[in-house]
Order: C-alpha cells, then sequence, then structure tokens
C-alpha cells in the first residue's frame, strides 16, 4: 500500500512530512487539508526538536516559542532574561548562543509538563 505523505510546513518548517491523521479536501476556494489533532501534531514537534541533538535553527526556536508555547518575542526575552531584539534576530538569522538554544527546550519540556512557564 502506498499512501500519500502530506509535506507539513505550518511555521515555515520544512522537514516534516506526515503519513496520517490529516484528510484533504475539496474547497469551494480549492484544495484543503484538515490535520485531526492539531494541539498533538504541534506537541509531537516540540518534543523532537526539543530531543534533536544538532542545534536549533531560527525557524525551530520560532516554532518551538510561537506554537509550542504560544509565547510572544518579548514574553520568551523576559522569562530568559534577553531582550525582544535579541529573540528577534535568533529567528531570523538563526545562530543562537547555546544557552539559548538550551534554555528553549527546557522551557518547553517544563510548560508542556504542566509548569506554570
Amino acid at each position: 500500500m502506498n499512501k500519500k505523505m502530506h509535506h507539513y510546513t505550518d511555521g515555515g518548517l520544512k522537514n516534516i512530512w506526515l503519513q496520517n491523521g490529516f484528510e484533504l479536501r475539496s474547497t469551494p476556494y480549492g484544495k484543503g487539508m484538515a490535520i485531526h489533532d492539531v494541539e498533538g501534531l504541534t506537541k509531537a514537534i516540540c518534543l523532537a526538536l526539543a530531543a534533536k541533538t544538532s542545534s536549533l535553527s531560527g525557524i525551530e526556536f520560532r516554532y518551538i516559542r510561537s506554537a509550542g508555547m504560544l509565547l510572544s518575542q518579548t514574553g520568551l526575552g523576559a522569562m530568559m532574561g534577553t531582550d525582544v531584539q535579541s529573540v528577534a534576530r535568533w529567528e531570523k538569522h538563526g545562530r543562537l548562543p547555546k544557552w539559548a538554544d538550551k534554555m528553549i527546550r527546557v522551557l518547553y519540556l517544563a510548560h508542556v509538563d504542566g509548569d506554570q512557564t
């Protein structure tokens, strides 16, 4: 059985392919896609990003901040003890200090475990 996969590009991510959990539909505006569990998908992506061994890209950092933690750049900057311009620069240029890469992962894991972050 050769089931079609869907290239999921939400939030600028480029390397996410869905094998299931979605449905392609025709709409009055063209073809569309429905995700069956958006929250579960977002959590799975963020957990995978938090566990990856290589450094996060700026896009991955932004995805964890915005989709995973629902934080603004200002909000994350305040949590990390840095300014909004630094967060914006990291996301835009993808050059994160090691401490920021590690901290966003720890903050996300605390957030997903239900801590008040």
